[in-house]
């Protein structure tokens, strides 16, 4: 589970800001709304929302996740010495030019809590450093830190890292290249990177689609879920069908021999092709298409049901494609304790569907998966559907910088937020920051048309 998160000095973060999914002790959803940590100490938030103005840092923030995941993962992977690493610091202030950007992600693998953090500039790593906490004890272990490519690792907690220090290239990551070489603290952190956190755009969701037809495929219970999800939600469809198709390589095999030579020349190339592939994956290539059939009811002048109806899936709305293809990301998430963060979960979706998404998300049938996710749908912003403390904001300085921050943290004139306060009419009306600033568009509007009269 992801206890916080600090990210500094990258992209329109200048100051280092800090992201907590740690409950305050306030009494709103308590029981529906967190789940107490491995230590039975803390409790840690299911959810939590991102809200701010379109280039507000919304989308830096999670890129900032992002980053911290896949340089962790893949900075010791085929990179060679002279390699840039992919990095942005912020770049509207003198000061932070020659600053190194920096993150801190604190997290539980089971009862054990880490604290792991890096700071890098564009040629190297300039600092780095592991501490662990068991759920026995009240003080962190540290595992190693390192300045530049001075690496002190503790001989005891972290045997593992001994003797690897020279191995480590100055823009790699000491964690990824002990991983790499099978230290198991390791190779354990970067599998929980890997398989635990997810994370993806509420935009692009055809590129998770594969995910929810494989659930489909091989796991029945899968489909009676999201069928049941999709009756609970009225969308009007009573089963799905999912239709295999031959590859493209089975519907030429299968022409008929007596075909002309021309043919049978392609058709032998795409035989050298398919062997080759199999070779490649030491396993016969099944690239069979794959056809999803909405079944929706059809009925007479009377009313009276009759057969079904086969509807492809291109064929219904946008909105119900979205679902579809992120609902066995959903699933999977909530069922095996993961990190799910989105960028505009609501996009394509109507609001109450969203909300009944996150109530599903915030219900007893999930136990530690955490849901993380930027919104522009102030409809969501009520205290049924978040806690204070779920909900947070992202708001540019007049230097550009972003500043991030909670409800349960904000105070008006030195007033903390009531929890009676409506959360959505209040930050609309700017109360709460964090909201584009407009200025006037008529005045726009007359000097457009002007410039239009003037040229007709």
């Amino acid at each position: 589970m992801l206890v916080e998160f600090k990210v500094g000095n990258f992209l329109s973060f200048k100051e280092e800001m800090t992201f907590s999914m740690i409950g305050h002790t306030i009494k709103e959803h308590d029981e529906q709304h967190t789940v107490l940590d491995p230590t039975e100490k803390n409790k840690l938030l299911k959810s939590s929302v991102l809200y701010g103005a379109n280039g507000s840092g919304k989308s830096n923030f999670l890129s900032a996740l992002r980053f911290v995941r896949h340089f962790i993962l893949n900075s010791s992977n085929n990179r060679q010495i002279a390699d840039e690493i992919e990095i942005m610091p912020f770049l509207f202030s003198k000061e932070m030019e020659e600053e190194p950007s920096s993150f801190e992600i604190t997290f539980f693998i089971g009862k054990r809590r880490y604290r792991y953090g890096f700071e890098v500039d564009k040629k190297q790593v300039q600092a780095e450093w592991l501490f662990s906490l068991k759920h026995t004890s009240s003080k962190e272990a540290r595992l190693f830190t390192r300045e530049f490519q001075e690496i002190d690792t503790n001989k005891v907690s972290f045997k593992e890292g001994k003797g690897l220090e020279n191995n480590t290239r100055p823009n790699a990551l000491f964690l990824s290249t002990v991983a790499q070489l099978n230290g198991k603290i390791a190779t354990q952190i970067l599998s929980y990177f890997h398989s635990t956190i997810r994370i993806i755009s509420g935009i692009d969701d055809d590129n998770y689609i594969g995910f929810t037809i494989e659930k489909l495929q091989k796991e029945p219970k899968f489909k009676t879920q999201l069928v049941e999800f999709f009756k609970s939600i009225k969308i009007g469809f009573e089963d799905i069908e999912v239709l295999e198709e031959d590859s493209i390589f089975d519907k030429l095999l299968n022409l008929p021999a007596d075909m002309p030579a021309e043919v049978q020349e392609i058709i032998q190339d795409f035989q050298n092709i398919k062997q080759k592939m199999d070779n490649l994956q030491n396993a016969s290539v099944e690239a069979k298409s794959v056809n999803i059939k909405f079944l929706h009811q059809k009925f007479n002048d009377t009313n009276e049901k009759l057969d079904f109806v086969a509807v492809d899936l291109g064929l219904q709305s946008k909105g119900t494609q979205k679902l579809f293809n992120l609902f066995g990301i959903w699933i999977d998430t909530i069922e095996n304790d993961k990190i799910l963060i989105i960028d505009e979960l609501d996009a394509r979706l109507h609001t109450l569907l969203t909300i009944e998404l996150i109530k599903f998300f915030h219900s007893k049938a999930n136990q530690k998966a955490q849901l993380i996710f930027a919104s522009h749908d102030t409809s969501l912003l009520k205290k049924e559907i978040f806690r204070r403390d779920q909900i947070w904001f992202t708001e540019k300085d007049k230097q550009g910088a972003t500043d991030l921050y909670s409800l349960v943290e904000y105070a008006i004139n030195q007033t903390k937020i009531r929890n009676d306060a409506s959360f959505e009419k209040n930050y609309l009306l700017g109360k709460y920051g964090a909201i584009p600033f407009l200025g006037d568009i008529n005045n726009f509007i007359i000097s457009y048309l002007y410039d239009k009269e003037e040229k007709s």
